[in-house]
């Protein structure tokens, strides 16, 4: 063999890669070798690497690391919080680990279970209680010092509450079209340091609170456009193209900054009740699309426990007897985040026989209070 012939076998042979996919090579490596730490909510966080594992098993050998890294990643974790009715829970749920994910891992040798990462939250109702969260974050930190059988001053509580807050960003687009002009240009927002404070800081996750705050509206235009339209040929369903956008926009945030991708929305109505492990699970009819559904990779039901209502016929006087009784009830009541199992059947058996090993098969409980989120 000729030196020029040795010289082209070895070229062919050498790997070019850009400075990205050599960091998204060595983050996946990292993730591979150690459990990730999502939202710093242990349930939450293994229901999630539950479904990771799985995935990661399931990576064929003659991949390239180029193309793990990207299957990795395009496979990363897109959390949805699903309210089983009004007032379930999921905005308080919402609220605790968001404080879980901007407050410091510690603070004086005191484990405060926090991220120290940026958060990005769409807000496109004007939802989000910004003195709601302060509450709670602080509840957090004085229930992590109390743990310890340590004391912090209020002011120095007040103050990491304040500098955690300043890596929270909340964009409230109007429409589904700002919503998608917003998402295209957020990569270039976090990379400017000058516009803001977070640059110090790896983006946590990418929050979407009532991630159908635009689908009635997008479903008249879609229907309208449709009446209008000329062609004989129906056209593509402008729903379905606004969120294979989104879905589209979300996938490459992800591929960039290896985030969580979390949503809260509502269902419609429970449609029926499935028994998993001893627990009856709604069984909820989503009436979001098709792409976003297969997008999400966790999905948890949050729910209130009911209190039992007075029977018919019960007199004032019976009513009156018991207000007590059911006053308390009510006040210790607790909230529940469940893993949805509607689409189990689309599940790897090693991923369903895992999660059946999981303690409590993955139930998460917590009260509300008016101090803040308590983990039961």
């Amino acid at each position: 063999m000729t030196v020029e012939n040795l010289g082209t076998n070895l070229l062919r042979e050498v790997k070019v890669e850009g400075l990205i996919e050599l960091l998204r090579t060595a983050r996946s490596f990292h993730d591979n070798q150690q459990r990730q730490k999502w939202t710093g909510q242990a349930v939450i966080d293994k229901l999630m690497n539950v479904f990771l594992s799985s995935d990661q098993s399931h990576l064929q050998p003659s991949f390239t690391s180029e193309q793990q890294s990207v299957v990795h990643h395009q496979r990363a974790p897109v959390l949805e919080l699903v309210g089983a009715s009004p007032c379930s829970g999921k905005t308080q749920l919402l609220y605790y680990l968001i404080g879980l994910l901007i407050l410091p891992s510690k603070h004086e040798g005191v484990l405060l279970e926090g991220k120290a990462s940026a958060v990005v939250v769409f807000d496109p109702g004007n939802d989000l209680s910004l003195l709601r969260l302060q509450k709670i974050m602080t509840n957090h930190i004085q229930s992590c010092f109390r743990r310890s059988s340590e004391s912090c001053p209020t002011a120095t509580i007040n103050s990491i509450v304040r500098y955690s807050l300043e890596h929270l960003h909340v964009l409230r687009p109007q429409t589904s079209i700002t919503l998608l002009a917003t998402l295209s240009n957020l990569r270039q927002h976090l990379f400017n340091t000058a516009a803001h404070k977070s640059a110090n800081r790896s983006v946590g996750s990418i929050i979407l609170h009532n991630v159908d705050a635009f689908l009635w509206q997008d479903r008249l235009e879609d229907a309208e456009d449709q009446v209008n339209s000329t062609h004989l040929v129906q056209k593509p369903s402008l729903l379905s193209s606004r969120f294979r956008d989104f879905v589209a926009h979300l996938r490459r945030l992800q591929m960039d900054f290896s985030c969580l991708i979390m949503a809260t929305s509502s269902a419609l109505s429970t449609t029926a009740y499935s028994r998993i492990d001893g627990h009856l699970v709604p069984v909820l009819r989503s009436h979001l699309p098709n792409i976003w559904r297969k997008f999400v990779r966790v999905r948890l039901i949050v729910q209130h426990e009911t209190v039992r209502k007075f029977p018919l016929g019960v007199s004032w006087e019976e009513a009156a007897a018991e207000a007590g009784q059911r006053r308390e009830a009510v006040d210790n009541s607790v909230f529940s985040a469940r893993l949805d199992w509607s689409e189990s059947d689309e599940w790897r058996e090693e991923t369903t026989a895992a999660l059946r090993a999981t303690e409590g098969s993955g139930e998460l409980s917590f009260k509300v209070t008016a101090s803040g989120v308590l983990i039961t």
